[in-house]
């Protein structure tokens, strides 16, 4: 029972963290331009938009890449948006005698933008470079983890560490990526990040890593702190 107690506490925790981060992070991509992104995401991705049916009508259009798309319903979240650019996406509803909607709200246009940079992180090599215990402070504590970059071209040279959340009950650790600038090649790098604070209760915790473009993938350390 403790066990599942230790979980929801820690899944509530997560949840509002990663929501504030992922605030701040779309604040941070979008103030680069005057423009609002519905979403920022890499090449050769797709966008879950929800559940629609057939009195709903896309386009999706590049005007760069000359790409010009018509979807119907539900066809949206199937689409794989291969090149990066700016995409516009219009969104058409053809209501029936004033009859409700039974889906998200969304703004008639939309812009996305595709990142020509992927980046995955590979959690079955992550390392630690002691274990974590309950009621220690850390200062120079150690998480290493390869990751494989993708890029569509070479328009992008170097970018930002991205960032990594820990959360966990009574939990105040911080991690700060070693190197700031991260050379933007295809192939295999090892991210290391420097963690500090420490851990007041017993816990699991939930490791945030964000990707380029401010989505997160999450490792969960199966160890009980305590």
């Amino acid at each position: 029972m403790m066990k599942y107690f230790l979980l929801f506490n820690l899944l509530m925790i997560s949840f509002q963290v990663g929501a504030q981060n992922e605030r701040s992070n779309d604040n941070y991509f979008n103030s680069r331009t005057n423009k609002q992104f519905y979403k920022i995401i890499s090449f050769g991705e797709k966008i879950n938009f929800g559940n629609f049916d057939s009195s709903v009508r896309w386009t999706i259009i590049n005007s760069k890449e000359r790409i010009a798309m018509a979807l119907t319903g539900s066809q949206i979240n199937d689409y794989v948006f291969q090149e990066p650019g700016e995409y516009e996406i219009e969104f058409i509803e053809i209501k029936k005698n004033n009859e409700e909607c039974s889906h998200p709200l969304f703004k008639d246009k939309m812009i996305v933008k595709v990142s020509s940079v992927k980046l995955s992180f590979d959690f079955s090599k992550i390392k630690f470079t002691e274990k974590l215990e309950r009621g220690r402070n850390y200062e120079d504590f150690i998480i290493s983890i390869p990751i494989t970059i993708s890029t569509k071209d070479n328009s992008i040279t170097n970018l930002t560490a991205p960032a990594l959340s820990i959360t966990g009950i009574g939990t105040s650790l911080t991690a700060k990526a070693l190197n700031e600038t991260i050379e933007i090649k295809n192939g295999v790098q090892l991210f290391k990040y420097k963690v500090s604070g420490g851990i007041s209760k017993e816990t699991y915790l939930m490791f945030d890593f964000y990707d380029f473009n401010s989505q997160v993938q999450t490792y969960n350390l199966r160890q009980l702190i305590n």
